[in-house]
C-alpha cells in the first residue's frame, strides 16, 4: 500500500484538525460528484442522457457528473438550459460515447440529431472521455459523421478523444466570438474533420489523420468580426503505421471568411509545399504558420504556402483574395490562451484544467489520513486502477489487502490522471 505510517499523539491530534479544517473550506456541495454514471449499475444512473436530464437547470457553479469506464451506446444531448455541467470520465480508451448517425448521404439527418454528443449549453467542461461517431471511425469513410457538436460559449475539453472520418467536431455555430478550449485531446479524421466557427485554441493536441492522401484537416467559415479564429499550438499532426507516407492539407474555406494558425507544428504527415487547399466556398482572412517542424524538429520550407483563394460569386464571377500565409514571431507571440479566449468575461479555461495536487497519504488505525488538498472539493479513491470510493472528509475507512490511491478532486470535476 503506498502510505506513510503515523503513530503519535501529535499526529492524532493534527488529524482532527485537517478533518475540520476540510469541512469547513473544502466542501461546497457536499457531494464529490452530483451524480455517478455506471453501466453496471452501481451508480445513479445507467446512461448519460439520465444523468444530463436529471441534472438542475440555470446553475451558476459546476454540476459535477462521474462516467465510470464502459462503451455508453447513445445520442448524449446536453440543452441550453444546463450550463455548468461537468462530464468526467476515467480516461480515454476507458469511458467511451459512441453512436453511428450520419448528417450527409440519403439517411442523413440535422447535425444536432446525429453528432454523438450535441451541447447546447455555455461553461461545459469535458474530461477524460472518447466521443466516437462508430460510423466514421470504423468504416475510415464518409459521409459526414459528427462525433461532437459544441454550439455556445466557454467549453472545454480535456484529455479526451473525438473520432470518426469526416465532419468529427462541429464548433461554436450559432454566433461568432464563441470560445472553445482544447487541452491534450486526440481530434482523428481525415476530411474537414474540425469545422465550424468561433475563437477555438487547440493546446497540445494530436490531430490523426485517418486517409492516406487529399485529406483536410480543418474547413472552418468564420465571421469577418471573429477575431482570432482557431489557433492550434503546440500541435502533433501524425498518422497510423508510417504517418511519413501520409499527405494532408492544413484546410480549406468552407465558408465566409476563416481564420486558422498553426503555431510551433510538428508534423510526422507530409504537408504539400502550398500547404493550404486554395478553392472551396469562402475567402480566407489569415491561413497562416509559424515554425512548422517535421517528426525531427527541422523547420519546414513555408515559402510556397498558397496566399491567393478564389471564389465564384452568385453572378459567377471569379472573386480572388490575398491571405498571409506565415506569420512573424512577434505576430505568433500574440496567439497566447488569454488574449485569445479571456473575452469581455475574463475567461480563463486553464485554471479549469489545473489538476489538484495528489494528498500524502498516511495510516491512522484503520484509516487513511491526509491533509486538506488545496482547491479539492473532495476525493476519489482508487484501488488497482478500480474507483472504489468518494469522501469529503480527509481520511477513508481501509483494508491491509488492497492497494489505494487517493486523488482530489476540483470543483470542476478533474482529478486527473488514473
Amino acid at each position: 500500500m503506498r502510505t506513510i505510517r503515523m503513530a503519535s499523539l501529535c499526529a492524532l491530534v493534527s488529524f482532527c484538525a485537517i478533518c475540520a479544517e476540510a469541512k469547513s473550506k473544502h466542501i461546497h456541495d457536499g457531494q464529490v460528484y452530483h451524480a455517478v454514471v455506471a453501466k453496471d449499475g452501481t451508480g445513479d444512473f445507467q446512461t448519460i442522457q439520465e444523468a444530463v436530464d436529471a441534472a438542475p437547470e440555470h446553475r451558476d457553479q459546476p454540476w459535477r457528473i462521474l462516467i465510470k469506464k464502459g462503451l455508453y451506446v447513445e445520442h448524449v444531448e446536453i440543452p441550453a438550459e444546463k450550463p455548468y455541467l461537468c462530464l468526467i470520465g476515467e480516461g480515454r480508451g476507458k469511458t467511451q460515447i459512441s453512436f453511428n448517425r450520419l448528417c450527409g448521404g440519403p439517411t442523413g439527418v440535422k447535425v444536432d440529431q446525429g453528432a454523438t454528443v450535441t451541447a447546447f449549453a455555455t461553461d461545459l467542461y469535458f474530461e477524460g472521455i472518447d466521443f466516437i461517431n462508430s460510423h466514421g471511425h470504423e468504416q475510415l469513410d464518409g459521409p459526414q459523421a459528427l462525433a461532437l457538436y459544441t454550439a455556445n460559449d466557454r467549453v472545454v475539453l480535456n484529455r479526451c478523444g473525438l473520432l470518426s472520418f469526416q465532419d468529427t467536431w462541429l464548433t461554436a455555430f450559432s454566433r461568432p466570438n464563441l470560445r472553445h478550449y482544447a487541452l491534450k485531446c486526440l481530434i482523428e479524421g481525415a476530411v474537414d474533420f474540425i469545422y465550424g466557427q468561433g475563437n477555438v485554441f487547440f493546446d497540445s493536441d494530436t490531430l490523426r489523420i485517418m486517409r492516406k492522401k487529399s485529406g483536410y484537416i480543418v474547413a472552418p467559415n468564420h465571421h469577418a468580426d471573429t477575431k482570432w479564429g482557431y489557433v492550434f499550438q503546440n500541435n502533433v499532426i501524425t498518422a497510423p503505421g508510417d504517418a511519413i507516407e501520409t499527405w494532408v492539407y492544413l484546410g480549406r474555406p468552407w465558408h465566409a471568411n476563416p481564420k486558422v494558425v498553426f503555431i510551433n507544428t510538428r508534423a510526422d504527415v507530409t504537408l504539400p509545399p502550398e500547404g493550404w487547399y486554395h478553392h472551396m466556398g469562402g475567402l480566407p482572412t489569415v491561413f497562416a504558420e509559424y515554425n512548422t517542424t517535421d517528426w525531427k524538429g527541422h523547420p519546414l520550407d513555408l515559402s510556397r504556402r498558397c496566399s491567393r483563394y478564389w471564389v465564384q460569386n452568385e453572378e459567377k464571377d471569379t472573386v480572388w483574395c490575398t491571405s498571409k500565409a506565415v506569420i512573424t514571431a512577434d505576430e505568433a507571440a500574440l496567439y497566447t490562451v488569454e488574449n485569445v479566449l479571456s473575452g469581455d468575461d475574463g475567461w480563463q479555461p486553464r485554471e479549469m484544467v489545473r489538476d489538484c495536487d495528489k494528498p500524502i497519504v498516511g495510516v491512522m488505525g484503520k484509516y487513511l489520513v491526509w491533509q486538506p488538498v488545496k482547491d479539492a472539493v473532495g476525493y476519489v479513491i482508487i484501488d488497482k486502477g478500480e474507483i472504489v470510493g468518494f469522501t469529503n472528509e480527509c481520511r477513508y475507512k481501509y483494508s491491509r489487502k488492497h492497494d489505494y490511491q487517493v486523488l482530489a478532486v476540483n470543483k470542476w470535476g478533474a482529478m486527473g490522471k488514473l
